[in-house]
């Protein structure tokens, strides 16, 4: 891919707009944007956005870059992929890769996509499809859905179609790859996995295929449903049914409601609800959520009253709340419909109200532990007291959580302070902080602040020293406020510091013997090679952002201040890390007995002024 092409993509698209489709951006100082960064949880917005640089960084986990580097990070994605969603969205043609140069995921993502339009053709056109299609009729699935899901068929005998999957490109082993096919115990040949189903394909949020579920339309004793096994691809704890199609309106709305069963997402889409995913009737995993989390910190659940649905939904709770989402869950009468597909084709307005009607957790367990335990039973007190005060571990405020157990304890006649007892004896469960989470999630550092080759291995970053972190902030203020500027004697503790000041204090020279005051730096403009002008690019990147951080109110007066307290404190911080330094090398050189390096040493250090 020629350059030319990345730097077409961002000729086209804004880094603001781009970042802002995952995170909710907040002016902050000119040019610049904030919000709480989507790769670590926090309170306070340390993520910045610089439209100017057409960069970003946090300063809570050290990590930043371009728009490239964004979607890279926020989407798992390798940098080839990246480039093929940004250009995509910008409109920029990028050329075609052959199955050949294919990357292994590349291709089987082709496979699954190939497969998914085969199944949906021989829904639409073969004979012993009839019943299948009678299936879809009466479900009610119109063709404008049925389409745009890829809703498909997939034959008792694959034989006819193999040759049309071969003309394609894709062999034996592509079709085990992606779990659609396995090899016969004879080792002579393959037999698919998927036959006589009405077939559902699963698509990541980008809308590759990663797999697909197959229901079965008949009597025979065999699984109702079977699913594409774990594959590279497709990995059930990372994919939300209806993702790609939810995500805009989950992300316009700020809600993302949740299912348990595919025709759930699907048919409230058909009918006009369409924030709206599927979890596949299991519980919410981590990297569920993480997903979720790009889109919306507000979730409305809605599961099955049963026993296997309702623990399902309590362990996806308890995550949600781990990573600071707000929880809701959605109650309907399960006498009118067994399910949101039922309800929805039963009154539309009724699932409308249920979603708007969502209850609190505590509210909905609270309801619940009554409706579902006798109240006037000894068993059944405990019972309650036992389901209500578990959710009365997670409220943080004590107030609140003491108004809650004063209510259970007159609804359940029994004294506060038993209530009190029994949630002591609670396990107290595994609710990391939000540093035990970030290290969970990973944070890697950058290549400017660690001065190496950037990579998304999940791993702390290093902190700068308290001298490198002084000179940034210098940097940074003389880039926002070039006036500022004045000659200084410094001893840089990082060269890529010094290197950039030598630039600056070329171009500060050169306008003021032509007579001019100097008010802007041209940073496009930098006397460096080719490799020391892309390390000091990335600086000035990262500089920009920490002035808008650190100075987004620019009053004259109180920059001038700022300058000089800061070049003040830079020579004394300079001076006692030398200190500190001869100190260190004059002990190495007594424990070693070298009386020569020892006054060497001494000289230098009694020099410093």
């Amino acid at each position: 891919m020629p350059m030319d092409g990345v730097s077409d993509i961002k000729a086209r698209l804004d880094i603001a707009d781009v970042v802002g489709e995952y995170v909710p951006l907040k002016p902050a100082g000119s040019g610049s944007f904030k919000a709480n960064c989507p790769f670590h949880q926090e309170k306070t917005p340390s993520f910045y956005v610089n439209r100017d640089r057409q960069s970003w960084h946090c300063f809570g986990c050290n990590i930043g870059g371009d728009m490239f580097a964004f979607i890279q990070r926020i989407e798992g994605m390798e940098f080839i992929e990246a480039l093929e969603l940004l250009a995509q969205k910008a409109g920029v043609p990028l050329p075609h890769y052959d199955h050949e140069a294919m990357g292994a995921k590349k291709r089987q993502q082709e496979a699954n996509a190939f497969l998914a339009k085969l199944m949906r053709h021989i829904l639409l056109t073969d004979p012993e499809a009839e019943t299948a299609r009678a299936y879809v009729a009466k479900r009610g699935i119109d063709d404008l859905t049925a389409d745009l899901w890829q809703i498909g068929y997939a034959p008792s005998d694959w034989t006819k179609y193999q040759k049309t999957i071969q003309d394609k490109g894709f062999n034996a082993a592509d079709l085990m790859a992606v779990g659609f096919a396995l090899q016969k115990e004879n080792g002579q040949g393959i037999y698919f996995r998927f036959f006589r189903r009405l077939m559902f394909p699963i698509s990541d949020q980008f809308g590759h295929v990663s797999g697909f579920t197959g229901r079965l339309l008949t009597e025979e004793k065999a699984a109702k449903y079977v699913n594409t096994p774990e594959t590279a691809l497709y990995k059930k704890s990372h994919i939300l049914y209806g993702l790609d199609k939810a995500k805009g309106d989950i992300k316009r709305q700020d809600l993302a409601v949740i299912v348990e069963g595919n025709m759930d997402a699907l048919t409230s889409h058909q009918f006009g609800v369409t924030n709206v995913v599927a979890s596949s009737g299991t519980a919410l995993t981590q990297e569920q959520l993480q997903l979720l989390k790009r889109y919306t910190n507000n979730l409305a659940m809605a599961f099955d009253m049963d026993a296997a649905g309702l623990n399902a939904a309590l362990r996806g709770l308890d995550l949600a709340r781990q990573m600071d989402f707000n929880v809701k869950l959605i109650h309907y009468d399960q006498a009118l419909a067994k399910d949101p597909d039922e309800l929805i084709r039963r009154d539309l307005e009724l699932w409308k109200d249920a979603i708007r009607q969502a209850q609190p957790i505590m509210d909905w367990a609270y309801r619940h532990a009554f409706t579902r335990f006798d109240a006037h039973t000894p068993d059944g007190k405990k019972n309650i007291a036992q389901f209500v005060l578990n959710e009365c571990r997670h409220i943080q405020h004590p107030v609140e959580r003491d108004a809650w157990i004063s209510k259970l304890a007159r609804d359940l006649d029994v004294s506060p302070d038993s209530l009190r007892s029994a949630l002591g004896s609670l396990p107290t469960g595994k609710t990391p902080n939000s540093k035990q989470q970030t290290a969970k999630l990973g944070t890697p550092s950058d290549r400017y602040l660690r001065n190496t080759t950037p990579d998304l291995r999940p791993e702390r970053s290093d902190a700068p020293s308290p001298l490198r972190a002084l000179e940034s902030r210098y940097l940074a203020l003389l880039l926002a406020w070039p006036q500022g500027f004045g000659a200084q004697d410094f001893s840089w503790s990082y060269p890529p510091h010094a290197e950039l000041y030598k630039i600056l204090q070329k171009q500060y020279t050169s306008q003021i013997q032509n007579g001019l005051q100097p008010t802007a730096w041209n940073l496009n403009e930098l006397d460096a090679s080719q490799d020391a002008r892309t390390e000091i690019g990335e600086l000035v990147d990262y500089l920009a952002i920490l002035a808008d951080k650190e100075f987004p109110d620019r009053d004259p007066h109180t920059l001038l201040g700022e300058c000089d307290t800061m070049a003040q404190r830079l020579k004394s911080l300079a001076l006692t890390e030398r200190r500190h330094a001869l100190e260190t090398a004059m002990r190495e050189a007594e424990r070693q007995g070298d009386t020569e390096r020892i006054k060497t040493l001494l000289e230098q250090f009694n020099s410093l002024t």
